[in-house]
């Protein structure tokens, strides 16, 4: 598929950006799930300059922009993202205290942000301490588990729209909902977040987050390149008793499997597609529609093509 983004435009961003640049980038390096066609141009900002920078350029070229944490979550076409992905990864991934607020870059990792908050004695994060994605895609999808969400701890996001204007959010300003908020329209991205924490015993919260971690490694199979949960839990139940029940777990396509460790995730075998796993999927919803009348929904953010 061709580029939208031409050498020269790219040539035009280098004189003015700072940050790494990668023409052609194959995604598969950046996501979870190992999996992705090259991206027209990849931009990695060290900074929050650099970040506005970069959005005015692809601004001013016309071109679309993607945002992309630590690529968990998501499902990148086999034939790549068109236009610009933006990672916000280091260089946006600091973290400092205010007494029982925790300021931190969209660009930290989630379990790094929960360990830092327990070792001071901060609570309300604990259940983050298994899930890798970043704190900017927990903050659009509102990643939650154990019945906690990091919408419930937000007190305020900084973000910059995609024409380079910043601005402020509350917590109750960020529209957060199930695996959504203000975010999700694509149209601001967070670069920093205030978080509003609890002073508890460190003992208890490493024995909470211990807790959590024993279990993720039990119920999950997290030594297999995956995207997470695939489907949304169904009122009153979750999506992977329906998906066993069916008879899927151990289901194939190619290099893409339900896992038998787990029937709400997808795992990558080794050299999977999107194919293979968008297709795995549309069995999945229809055979667990068909025996129990249930529509799952899609978790799993599909994006390119």
């Amino acid at each position: 598929m061709t580029s939208m983004v031409t050498a020269e435009q790219a040539r035009r961003l280098g004189a003015v950006y700072s940050g790494r640049i990668s023409l052609n980038e194959p995604m598969k390096r950046y996501t979870s799930f190992q999996i992705g066609g090259p991206a027209d141009v990849l931009v990695e900002p060290r900074d929050v300059d650099d970040l506005h920078t970069a959005l005015e350029w692809a601004w001013s070229e016309g071109l679309p922009v993607f945002v992309l944490g630590n690529g968990t979550n998501l499902l990148v076409a086999d034939e790549g993202i068109r236009g610009v992905v933006v990672r916000i990864g280091p260089g946006l991934d600091n973290i400092s205290f205010e007494g029982e607020c925790v300021r931190a870059g969209a660009g930290v990792a989630l379990p790094t942000l929960a360990r830092e908050c327990a070792e001071r004695g901060l609570a309300g994060l604990e259940w983050a301490v298994g899930i890798p994605g970043s704190l900017g895609g927990a903050l659009t999808m509102n990643a939650g588990a154990y019945s906690h969400t990091v919408g419930d701890v937000t007190r305020e996001v900084s973000m910059i729209g995609l024409d380079g204007a910043f601005s402020v959010k509350t917590g109750e300003e960020m529209q957060f909902a199930q695996r959504s908020s203000r975010l999700s329209h694509g149209d601001v991205i967070a670069y920093q977040a205030l978080l509003t924490l609890r002073h508890a015993d460190p003992d208890e919260i490493r024995a909470r987050t211990a807790s959590y971690m024993r279990d993720r490694k039990i119920k999950q199979p997290l030594h297999m390149p995956s995207a997470g949960c695939v489907f949304q839990n169904p009122s009153g139940r979750g999506a992977g008793r329906y998906i066993d029940a069916a008879g899927l777990k151990g289901l194939r396509v190619g290099g893409a499997e339900v896992s038998p460790v787990h029937a709400n995730f997808i795992v990558n075998t080794g050299g999977a597609s999107a194919r293979d796993v968008l297709i795995l999927m549309g069995v999945i919803r229809r055979t667990v529609y068909e025996k129990f009348g249930v529509d799952l929904v899609p978790e799993v953010r599909v994006v390119g093509g």
